[in-house]
């Protein structure tokens, strides 16, 4: 077991920005979401196609590893992008995602990622074990630019597919097509679904001088994934900021499971800049770690 300390509260502390369940209302899901990450910080567009409307993103309480959590629904035959468009109606895809909301203002606006800036993304995620996935793409993370040109592809992906694997891919800058990507890593995702896995992810933004480090672990603490790379873009031009989202965005196909919800869930979701100022570069969300960079030359 890898959890051994509880997140006990959203906001910020020091350097980092936590998102955690364990101080949410019932029935504050939302607006608690966007009080820290920011207005539009939850992207539930299918929510609507419900009578009554439906919450897509829930709160999963008192789970043993991880505490409080977020659920965050799909459902292959009602859900919607934001375009509201159905899959009858000619809609090739569906999301819900929470990000850090393009919005200014707010404690989140110091956590968006400016070129040549470095940041520390934590959370842990469990897919449930009976959920199915495509040869098209099924992201479940995702870092993405706001503003520019070449916002559209997502700069990172964890994408699920129906081989079984989750994969990391990278789509390099000045690109808008997203099927142009870089495969960094991948792991057996069906051997582990169904458990707590624990991320640690870190990027130092930049076209000239960008590093990508990722660790996955499993809820006994083993290593799945393991990726330390440089030399590569890690940047859009012409954007404002780079951002993490987490959810389910997801290709219609004929794989998925076409009469049942799949789920996913996030817990205690952190961003932490790295060598700001705040004085706590190494905390995270009631979790103190030794965050660093490599030294670069």
């Amino acid at each position: 077991m890898i959890y051994k300390t509880p997140v006990l509260h959203s906001g910020v502390t020091g350097d980092s920005l936590c998102l955690t369940a364990a101080d949410v209302k019932d029935g504050d899901t939302y607006a608690h979401i966007e009080k820290v990450f920011g207005k539009g910080a939850v992207e539930a567009p299918s929510d609507d196609m419900y009578v009554p409307p439906r919450p897509h993103v829930s709160l999963g309480r008192n789970d043993a590893l991880v505490g409080d959590y977020f659920s965050i629904m799909a459902n292959e035959a009602a859900d919607v992008n934001l375009d509201k468009k159905s899959r009858q109606q000619g809609s090739d895809r569906s999301r819900t995602e929470i990000k850090i909301a393009p919005a200014k203002g707010g404690m989140h606006e110091a956590f968006k990622a400016r070129d040549n800036d470095a940041f520390i993304y934590r959370w842990q995620f469990r897919v449930a074990a009976q959920m199915k996935f495509s040869p098209s793409f099924t992201h479940i993370h995702q870092i993405k630019a706001y503003g520019g040109s070449y916002a559209e592809p997502p700069l990172i992906t964890f994408t699920a597919l129906n081989d079984g694997k989750l994969y990391v891919r990278r789509i390099a800058d000045k690109l808008t097509d997203g099927g142009h990507f870089d495969i960094l890593g991948s792991f057996d995702l069906a051997a582990v679904a169904g458990q707590w896995l624990d991320v640690r992810e870190e990027i130092h933004y930049s076209n000239t001088d960008a590093l990508y480090q990722l660790l996955i672990r499993d809820q006994q603490g083993r290593q799945l994934l393991n990726i330390d790379r440089s030399g590569l873009s890690f940047w859009r031009t012409g954007a404002d900021h780079m951002r993490p989202k987490w959810g389910i965005y997801r290709k219609h196909h004929p794989d998925l499971r076409q009469d049942a919800e799949d789920l996913v869930d996030f817990a205690n979701l952190s961003v932490t800049r790295v060598g700001g100022d705040g004085g706590g570069a190494g905390a995270y969300c009631g979790v103190t770690e030794q965050a660093a960079m490599p030294a670069r030359k």
